[in-house]
């Protein structure tokens, strides 16, 4: 039998908070300022002003691990992404990534990677974030996207809307399609 010492099992407990901890506080949530404020292009005072927030703006926190002091959040009226002090934030509810995924296979394509035909159906500006990359989306418009098979993060989001987001997993020689549309408005 071998021994283990109790600093052992501690190490092992303390590993264990850290991973459930960083499950909870990666969680996005719907939340409002608590007093006026700036959304700022970056984690800190030293980065310029995007917008000025009043009081009870509703904002869509991106995850709950702040950048230093700040959040990384998606102001819901005008679908501005930026940073919020998190002292002048109060959560409201989680928001759950959405299990489902939102893009339907449609056939094959002769290309090593995939292709995603992407409709806007609303009469609002749609960003699509992809990983690190953004597409804009005007009214009624329709693109065709080609990316590298792979799992990607996506948020959707428009103004007045609760961005939906979650995982994709994009397979070589693909073809996908989706159609954005309003299920639950904000306003």
């Amino acid at each position: 039998m071998i021994y283990k010492s109790p600093a052992f099992f501690c190490k092992i407990l303390l590993i264990f908070c850290l991973f459930v901890s960083s499950i909870l506080y990666s969680q996005s949530y719907l939340a409002v300022t608590t007093s006026q404020l700036n959304l700022r292009t970056g984690p800190g005072t030293e980065h310029a002003v995007i917008k000025l927030l009043n009081p009870n703006t509703s904002i869509f926190i991106i995850s709950a691990v702040p950048e230093g002091d700040f959040y990384n959040v998606v102001d819901i009226e005008s679908n501005k992404e930026g940073y919020v002090h998190k002292s002048y934030v109060k959560f409201i509810e989680q928001v759950k990534p959405n299990e489902e995924g939102i893009f339907t296979p449609t056939g094959k394509t002769n290309s090593y990677g995939s292709e995603l035909t992407v409709k806007n159906d609303t009469k609002l500006t749609l960003t699509l974030k992809f990983n690190e990359t953004t597409y804009s989306f005007s009214p009624n418009e329709t693109k065709i996207l080609n990316v590298s098979a792979g799992t990607y993060s996506y948020r959707a989001s428009a103004p007045g809307v609760i961005p939906d987001f979650g995982t994709e997993s994009m397979q070589s020689g693909t073809s996908y399609s989706w159609t954005f549309y309003i299920v639950t408005s904000y306003r």
